[in-house]
């Protein structure tokens, strides 16, 4: 059924004259150029010149996935974060993983813990727990015990970590009684606590109408007292302001069944604050999934995706790089089953890189390629494209499995 929708909506695009048979070597306005590896470990960097050439002079540059399950993804984007940072300066990684657990964790790195040690329970899953997302977190550890660190930090306000579970109201609570003691204690400070809790373990059951004003009523006054801060530090007023603001964003989430997708927003204003308040002037790497990272997206015009918040705020300064693959399996992160990669539609971007023969290409375009290319875990509708959603393609011809391992 499912190859049968898909000729259905090839033939109808061939009809309207929007795709042609051509070979991926002779699409216009693509340059492309072949990969040596996707292993992070591989010693010659020369292909990765190119990719280079096409990010630019660019000080934020993201790093999509498509699934959070592919191990040729996660590979090829070590080797990725190790160019920008061993050759290009970038000196900053911001993973999609919780704001304040990443913070307590970049913390307890600079005084002499592993990261890949802390991550199980503290970082996203699919990185802290599978053989091929914890090269990240390794070389992370790697560089910081040679004496060339990459500073970490996260960027999702959705907080349902270890540290968030356990910490992150107490750690809240402990800084108001010094900066805004009226803030800490009494019915307010309970009602807050008590609807925000159970945010962080995923409970998305909202509140009744009285519990909930209250908590929005005590969440505006944390707002008041931290956020016009200047403090430019982890644990400081304004880092407290992300982390409220993080907590109120996963509320309007949750209990709305997500019509207020507010996570996103958060995310990309996150980012925003610590490229250019904590790590201002440095060059910054962004982790995450392509629908967090890609530029153009949104739900509504309230509702951004996070890629979108960021190229609004730093225009041709944020590029993206997008992976994709045209077979294989991958492991889907909510379920933890094998999901195998559809067969391309034919005549799109991914069946002509098929046709091509080649297994590992890199791809950018300064204008938007019209092809249909896969956007979001291989789904239709495939709606993203190369040189206007994101700015360079990486193409591996078969994905695999990430393994996990812990």
């Amino acid at each position: 059924m499912e190859i049968g929708f898909k000729s259905r909506c090839a033939a109808a695009l061939l009809a309207a004259g929007l795709i042609t048979a051509t070979h991926a070597a002779d699409i216009p306005g693509i340059t492309q150029w072949p990969l040596a590896s996707i292993q992070p470990d591989h010693a010659d960097d020369r292909d990765l010149q190119p990719f280079a050439q096409a990010i630019g002079n660019a000080r934020v540059v993201a790093l999509g996935e498509q699934t959070h399950g592919g191990a040729e993804e996660f590979l090829l984007k070590t080797r990725l974060v190790k160019y920008l940072h061993e050759h290009m300066g970038f000196d900053v990684l911001l993973l999609e993983s919780g704001f304040y657990d990443m913070g307590r964790l970049a913390t307890r790195m600079e005084q002499g813990e592993k990261l890949d040690d802390m991550a199980p329970g503290n970082v996203f899953y699919m990185y802290a727990k599978s053989a091929e997302g914890r090269m990240l977190l390794q070389y992370l550890d790697h560089q910081r015990a040679l004496g060339k660190p990459m500073a970490l930090a996260g960027i999702d306000s959705q907080h349902t970590g270890a540290l968030s579970i356990s910490d992150l109201l107490p750690g809240l609570q402990a800084f108001l009684a010094k900066q805004a003691p009226a803030l800490s204690t009494g019915p307010g400070w309970n009602a807050y606590r008590q609807a925000a809790q159970p945010l962080f373990a995923m409970n998305r059951a909202a509140p009744n109408a009285e519990a909930r004003a209250a908590f929005e009523r005590h969440a505006a006054a944390i707002d008041n007292a931290l956020c016009a801060s200047k403090d430019a530090s982890v644990g400081g007023a304004a880092w407290w302001c992300r982390v409220s603001r993080s907590v109120q964003a996963q509320a309007a989430t949750y209990w709305s069944g997500d019509k207020n997708y507010q996570r996103d927003n958060a995310m990309g204003d996150n980012a925003i604050w610590l490229a250019d308040t904590l790590f201002k002037g440095k060059k910054i790497v962004v982790w995450a999934h392509t629908i967090h990272v890609a530029k153009g997206f949104q739900r509504t015009p309230e509702n951004l995706q996070a890629g979108e918040v960021m190229f609004r705020h730093w225009g041709s300064d944020y590029k993206v790089a997008q992976f994709t693959a045209a077979d294989g399996d991958v492991v889907e992160f909510a379920s933890m089953q094998p999901f195998k990669i559809p067969k391309p539609v034919p005549g799109s971007l991914e069946a002509q890189l098929a046709d091509s023969g080649k297994a590992l290409l890199g791809l950018s375009a300064t204008s938007p390629v019209t092809l249909p290319q896969s956007s979001f875990d291989y789904a239709e509708p495939m709606t993203g494209r190369l040189g206007q959603n994101w700015d360079v393609l990486f193409y591996v011809r078969t994905m695999t499995p990430v393994h996990m391992t812990r």
